[in-house]
């Protein structure tokens, strides 16, 4: 299917409603548009209050391999994940970081992916990084504390417009890099005069669509005026500004590449440090602190080898082949920049694993659901962490919990995987003696004292000892695992795996002991469950 014609014809006249309008009708007419769109709005329009919801976030992103992986690379370099041992599941993540900001980074992976192929993905990758690296920078500026993801989040989607218009309007993308040249006030003329608005208009036309939450609406508009004498009493507000100055002192950096010199970094730090309360030579030193996660996450999601424009080639190299050498801006890599920066400047590593070892997987989970237990996470938090580290770990499509419920029948209490949800919705098997839809064969296994293993659900003698329900819902060569769950003598329930590649027969005696343990942390935490 042709792309549509990039530029946008605006009758004279016209005001800015129509030329948006006019612009988003292009945006939608994009053959990548509307898949994008719905897998972004059903991550964003999750609440951000209740626990099921972090349970059907984890689902919707461990439903996208290539984004899981992308996620978790990204999530342990923030620095107050690190300290703890890493993340290796999507559930636990989110309890670290929240929901809010975890929706936002995935928002963001998904831009990555599903434009990575565009026929301008150079450009696109470029501008991708440039509000990557203002983000850190104004994350950075404001150090550690509970406001670093919101700050970082801001100064990341006050980007957004710039990526919008070059993907979506190469042609225009094209004029005003040509007129711009680097300086920040010159590109806004010609984005104003060649696209007819603002990139924050733009941007946030199409947050609005896709149900980005009201606060990061807010402050992914960048705010208007000069920077402010004293600190906005608004906190939101003072987000905005923060972030910002991310920005701004991105541009700066990058602009002292192309003249050569680190006046324009200089000025820019002076302006803001107060806004931040340092002096201007701790925003050098936070810039430089920051450079080194930058580029670490550029390895992280694959970007590190891909920028291969020649403003982001010297700036990822700056100072690295003489240290005594200045540099534009605060940093002097290697010497000044971090030690994870010194490792990405090796080269770029593949961002996804292609097959994790099971034990690796395994035993990176019983890490989190531990790190959970300690930090007094609730029993269906740690559950949801024993799930997904099975599901990926054993190479299974979906995973269910299953529990007794009322009327002596077993229910589905749990579940992660594509289609998982429908299945759910019917899991009913009778308890007592007795079949429903002649389901025999998920209570049988399900009470034993041993892990079962179904290399096809399909075949015949098996397929008559399974209800209608889950037949249906099983494709062709659909293997099963049934793990028993028992906390000493009581039965709790089982966890049932399926999928065209489950693993379970080929582990070995490492893989079954770090399983147990897994599985006993399941069961602890199931015990919890009010009744």
């Amino acid at each position: 299917m042709p792309r549509p014609d990039p530029m946008v014809a605006i009758p004279a006249g016209h005001g800015a409603g129509e030329r948006l309008a006019a612009l988003l009708a292009r945006i939608g007419a994009d053959a990548d548009f509307p898949a994008l769109s719905a897998q972004v709005r059903r991550v964003q329009l999750l609440a951000d209050s209740e626990l099921e919801n972090l349970h059907h976030l984890a689902d919707e992103i461990l439903q996208d391999v290539g984004l899981t992986q992308k996620l978790l690379r990204w999530v342990n370099a923030a620095p107050h994940v690190a300290h703890r041992g890493g993340v290796a599941t999507v559930s636990r993540a989110i309890s670290l970081l929240g929901l809010s900001t975890v929706k936002g980074i995935a928002a963001s992976l998904m831009l990555l992916e599903h434009w990575d192929n565009a026929a301008q993905a150079d450009r696109l990758r470029e501008a991708f990084a440039h509000a990557l690296l203002a983000a850190h920078l104004a994350a950075e500026l404001h150090g550690q504390g509970a406001e670093r993801e919101r700050i970082f989040l801001a100064a990341l989607f006050q980007g957004f417009g710039r990526m919008l218009m070059v993907r979506f309007f190469p042609e225009v993308a094209e004029r005003v890099q040509a007129e711009a040249q680097g300086d920040p006030a010159r590109e806004q003329a010609a984005v104003l005069r060649h696209l007819g608005v603002r990139y924050d208009e733009l941007a946030l036309a199409v947050a609005r669509q896709w149900g980005f939450p009201q606060e990061l609406q807010r402050t992914m508009e960048r705010p208007g005026g000069p920077v402010p004498a004293r600190t906005p009493p608004d906190r939101l507000e003072w987000v905005r500004w923060v972030a910002a100055a991310g920005t701004d002192l991105a541009d700066a950096w990058l602009q002292g590449v192309v003249s050569g010199h680190g006046e324009a970094f200089e000025r820019c730090a002076r302006r803001y440090a107060h806004l931040v309360e340092k002096t201007p030579e701790e925003v050098a030193e936070a810039a430089r602190e920051a450079r080194g996660r930058f580029a670490m996450l550029l390895e992280a999601v694959g970007l590190r080898g891909r920028l291969n424009g020649p403003l982001w080639r010297a700036w990822l190299t700056e100072g690295q082949d003489d240290p005594r050498r200045p540099v534009p801006g605060p940093a002097r890599a290697p010497d000044g920049a971090s030690a994870e920066a010194a490792s990405a400047a090796h080269g770029p590593r593949e961002a996804v694993a292609d097959e994790e070892p099971a034990a690796l997987l395994l035993a990176q989970g019983l890490y989190d659901a531990t790190a959970a237990l300690l930090d007094d996470l609730s029993g269906p938090e740690r559950l949801e962490l024993v799930l997904e580290t099975l599901l990926r770990a054993l190479r299974a499509q979906r995973v269910w919990l299953v529990t007794p419920g009322a009327g002596a029948q077993a229910v589905a209490r749990l579940w992660l995987g594509p289609g998982a949800a429908a299945v759910a919705s019917q899991y009913r098997v009778a308890l007592n003696g007795q079949t429903l839809e002649s389901g025999e064969l998920l209570p049988a296994l399900g009470r034993l004292r041993r892990d079962s293993w179904l290399e096809d659900v399909g075949a015949a003698k098996i397929q008559a000892r399974l209800p209608a329900w889950y037949q249906a819902a099983c494709a062709a060569r659909t293997s099963m695992i049934m793990l028993p769950l028992w906390r000493g003598e009581q039965w709790l329930g089982w966890l049932h795996l399926d999928g065209p590649g489950i693993v379970l027969p080929a582990l070995g005696g490492v893989e079954r002991h770090l399983l147990r343990a897994l599985r006993n942390l399941a069961a602890a935490a199931l015990a919890e469950r009010p009744a």
